[in-house]
C-alpha cells in the first residue's frame, strides 16, 4: 500500500469510515426573523466549506462527549513517523495551527505535522459553561484521561506518529491543561506548548509541585505583553480587565512556571491575552521540531 493511500484509510478509519474531507458541524439554520442574517446569506451563497485530509470524531466519556479533529499534512509520514500537536479548544486552535503548519511546510529542519484538536460538539467547537471544569475544574482529571488512554490511541493507530515529536498545546485554560497533562506524563509528550497559562486556578500544584527530572518535556511559554498589569494600563485596558489582571497575578505566575521549568516566558509585543493566540500558535509550531 502506498504512503497516500494508507493515509487515506487512517484518516477515514479515525471518521468512522466516512469521506475523507469532513466539514466543521454545520449549525440548523434556524427559520424566519430568528435565522441571523450572516448566516442565511452564506446559505444562498452555496455549500458549507470542507477541508481536505481532515477528519472529525466525537469521543463519549464521564464528564460528556469531546469532539475531536484531525488534519494530516500532504506529505508522506517519513520513516520515524509525523510529528503531532494535540491541541485544545479545537475552535480556537485548530484552523490556525493547519493554516501556520502548512504555511511552514518548506521551513527547514520542520517536519510534516498531523493536528489534532479537541472541542465540544456544538456549532463553534467551544463550550464555554464546559470549557471550565472539563479544563481546570472538576473534570479536568477525566477530560486528561480521555486524551491519553482512548483519543491519543484511536489516532496513533491510525497514522504514523514520531514519540520525539508530540506536543501538547493550550492557551488559557487550555495553557494550564496542557503544562499538567506534559508533566504528569513526561513519558507521552516530548513537549509542551501553554500560551498565557491560568497559572492562578491551581497556584499551589503548578508553583510547588517538583517538575519532572529524567525525560522531562520541552517547554514553551508565551504571554501577551499587555497581560503584564502596567503595560494594560498604560495602553488603555479597562481598569476592571487591569484588576484582574493584577488580582490574579497571570503574567507574573506565568513567569515564575516558566522559571522552574528551565525556560523563560516568551513575550508577544502589543498582544493581549486573546490577541497573542495567533502568535502563539506560530511559535509553537515551529517549537515542535527545536
Amino acid at each position: 500500500m502506498t504512503p497516500f493511500a494508507s493515509l487515506v484509510l487512517g484518516l477515514s478509519t479515525l471518521a468512522g469510515g466516512e469521506a475523507l474531507a469532513q466539514d466543521l458541524p454545520a449549525r440548523n439554520l434556524p427559520a424566519g426573523d430568528a435565522t441571523p442574517h450572516a448566516e442565511m446569506a452564506l446559505a444562498g451563497l452555496g455549500s458549507p466549506v470542507t477541508l481536505e485530509r481532515s477528519a472529525q470524531f466525537d469521543v463519549a466519556g464521564p464528564a460528556g462527549v469531546l469532539r475531536v479533529l484531525v488534519s494530516a499534512p500532504t506529505a508522506p509520514p517519513p520513516p520515524s513517523g509525523y510529528g503531532v500537536i494535540y491541541a485544545i479548544d479545537a475552535g480556537w486552535t485548530f484552523g490556525t495551527l493547519r493554516d501556520t503548519l502548512r504555511l511552514q511546510g518548506g521551513d527547514a529542519p520542520r517536519g510534516p505535522t498531523v493536528v489534532v484538536a479537541l472541542g465540544w460538539p456544538v456549532p463553534d467547537l467551544i463550550d464555554l459553561p464546559r470549557r471550565g471544569p472539563d479544563l481546570v475544574g472538576s473534570n479536568a482529571a477525566a477530560t486528561l484521561a480521555l486524551l491519553t488512554d482512548t483519543i491519543v490511541p484511536r489516532i496513533e493507530a491510525a497514522l504514523p506518529v514520531d514519540p520525539a515529536h508530540r506536543m501538547i498545546l493550550g492557551h488559557s485554560f487550555g495553557g494550564a491543561f496542557a503544562l499538567r497533562a506534559g508533566l504528569t506524563h513526561p513519558e507521552l509528550f516530548s513537549h509542551i506548548a501553554a500560551g498565557s497559562p491560568s497559572i492562578w486556578t491551581d497556584p499551589d500544584w503548578f508553583l510547588r509541585t517538583p517538575p519532572p527530572q529524567a525525560g522531562a518535556p520541552k517547554v514553551l511559554v508565551t504571554l501577551g505583553a499587555l497581560e503584564f498589569p502596567e503595560a494594560a494600563a498604560a495602553a488603555g485596558t479597562p481598569p476592571e480587565r487591569v484588576d484582574r489582571l493584577r488580582a490574579r497575578d497571570m503574567a507574573g505566575r506565568a513567569e515564575a512556571m516558566a522559571t522552574r521549568l528551565g525556560t523563560q516566558a516568551e513575550i508577544v509585543d502589543g498582544a493581549s491575552h486573546g490577541s497573542s493566540v495567533p502568535a502563539f500558535l506560530a511559535r509553537a509550531a515551529g517549537f515542535l521540531w527545536r
